[in-house]
C-alpha cells in the first residue's frame, strides 16, 4: 500500500523568532468557492506534473460523458495506472468508483489499449513502437504483456481515516491501490495547492528554477514532429501537444531550450524569442502550444550520430542517471553547462 504525504504541513516562516512561525490553514475548496471543474481544469493543465513522465507513459485522459478513468497510463512493463480525481475529501464512493474502473480498464487487450491512444493522445504508430521507444527499451515487449496487471490511484483533496482504513484493508487483500493527495492552503486570503508528481518507484524529485530546459521532440507519438520544430534551423520552435502542451506554458521569454529526441540525444539548442504561443495542430484547433526558437546550433539528421549529445554521454559528464522522457522540464546550470561543453567538443571533432 502507498499513501503518501499524509501528515504535509506548511509554515510561514518567522525568520527572527523561528519558534513562533505559524502554520499555513487547510482549507476546503469550497472556502474559495472553488468548485469541481476548477480543480479538474487546473489538474488537465498539468498533466505532467500530476504524473511522473519520467515512470510512466500516459495514454488516456477523460472524456465529457464517458466513463471513463481522469487518467490512464503504462509503466516500462506494460502495466496499466489508473488515476482518478476526486476534487472533494476522499470518502468510501471514491474508494468505489476507482476500482471500479480497475474492473473495466483491467479487461482491456492490448488492441483496445492501441485504439484508445490512437483516439486520446493522436498516436501515429502502434502502441507497441511508441512504448518501446518512451522507455527506451532495445526490444519491444509482447503485445501480450499489456495490462497484465494495474495499479489504482486515488487523487483527492486530503485523505481521511476511512479512507486509509478502506485502502489499507484492500491492499491486504491483494488489491494494487494507492492515494496520491493535494491540499489547498490559504495564504494571504488567496488560495494555495500543493500537490506531489506521482512516481510509482517512490523517487525523490528536486525541482529546478533555472532558464534553462529541454524539450522533448515527441517522437513518440509523431514521428516527424521534430522536423516543423526544427525550421530554417535558424529560426524554429519548441512545441507540445495535446494533453502534454500545458508543459511548454512554464517556459518563459529569453530562456534556454534544447530539444532533446528520443533515442538520439540533444539535437539543437536556441534562445526562446517570446512566452508560449497557441497554435492549430492537425486542424485542431489550440492543440499545438509553442516557443518560438532563436537557434544558438542546430544538428542536421545526417550528423546526429557523431554530433547530438545522447543521454548516456550527458550522464557520464555528471555522474548522474537523468532520463529524458519528460515533455519538457528545467535543468540545472550544471546539466546545461554539460551539454554546451560537449556540443563545442563534438563540433570542434567534426571540423577537424
Amino acid at each position: 500500500m502507498k499513501l503518501r504525504a499524509l501528515a504535509e504541513m506548511l509554515y510561514k516562516l518567522n525568520s527572527q523568532i523561528p519558534e513562533r512561525s505559524e502554520k499555513v490553514p487547510i482549507r476546503p475548496p469550497a472556502h474559495f468557492s472553488i468548485r469541481e471543474e476548477h480543480i479538474e481544469s487546473f489538474v488537465k493543465s498539468r498533466l505532467s506534473e500530476i504524473v511522473s513522465e519520467e515512470h510512466l507513459m500516459l495514454i488516456g485522459q477523460e472524456r465529457k460523458w464517458q466513463e471513463e478513468a481522469d487518467l490512464l497510463a503504462l509503466d516500462k512493463a506494460g502495466s496499466l495506472y489508473i488515476f482518478e480525481l476526486k476534487r472533494w475529501e476522499s470518502n468510501t464512493e471514491n474508494l468505489l468508483q476507482v476500482m471500479r474502473y480497475g474492473q473495466i480498464f483491467g479487461r482491456y487487450p492490448y488492441e483496445d489499449l492501441e485504439a484508445l491512444a490512437r483516439r486520446q493522445q493522436n498516436l501515429e504508430g502502434s502502441l507497441q513502437d511508441a512504448h518501446r521507444k518512451y522507455f527506451g527499451l532495445t526490444d519491444p515487449i509482447e503485445t501480450s504483456q499489456f495490462n497484465l496487471t494495474q495499479h489504482s490511484v486515488l487523487v483527492t483533496n486530503g485523505v481521511d481515516a476511512d479512507t486509509i482504513s478502506a485502502v489499507d484493508y484492500w491492499s491486504r487483500m491483494g488489491v494494487r491501490i494507492s492515494c496520491s493527495p493535494y491540499r489547498v492552503y490559504e495564504i494571504g486570503g488567496d488560495p494555495y495547492i500543493q500537490f506531489d508528481t506521482f512516481n510509482p518507484a517512490g523517487d525523490v524529485v528536486v525541482e529546478t528554477n533555472t532558464q534553462h530546459f529541454i524539450v522533448n521532440t515527441n517522437r513518440t507519438w509523431m514521428e516527424d514532429a521534430w522536423k516543423d520544430m526544427l525550421g530554417t534551423r535558424e529560426e524554429g520552435k519548441a512545441s507540445a501537444y495535446y494533453s502534454r502542451k500545458w508543459s511548454i506554458s512554464n517556459i518563459p521569454a529569453n530562456s534556454i531550450v534544447y530539444l532533446y529526441h528520443t533515442g538520439v540525444g540533444v539535437i539543437a539548442k536556441g534562445k526562446a524569442t517570446a512566452s508560449f504561443k497557441k497554435a492549430t495542430y492537425a486542424d485542431d484547433v489550440d492543440e499545438e502550444f509553442y516557443v518560438p526558437l532563436d537557434f544558438a546550433w542546430a544538428v542536421d539528421q545526417d550528423d546526429w550520430g557523431r554530433q547530438a549529445i545522447s543521454a548516456w554521454e550527458i550522464n557520464s559528464r555528471l555522474n548522474a542517471g537523468h532520463r529524458f522522457r519528460q515533455t519538457a522540464f528545467a535543468v540545472s546550470e550544471e546539466m546545461a553547462q554539460a551539454i554546451d561543453e560537449l556540443a563545442e567538443q563534438k563540433m570542434h571533432e567534426s571540423s577537424t
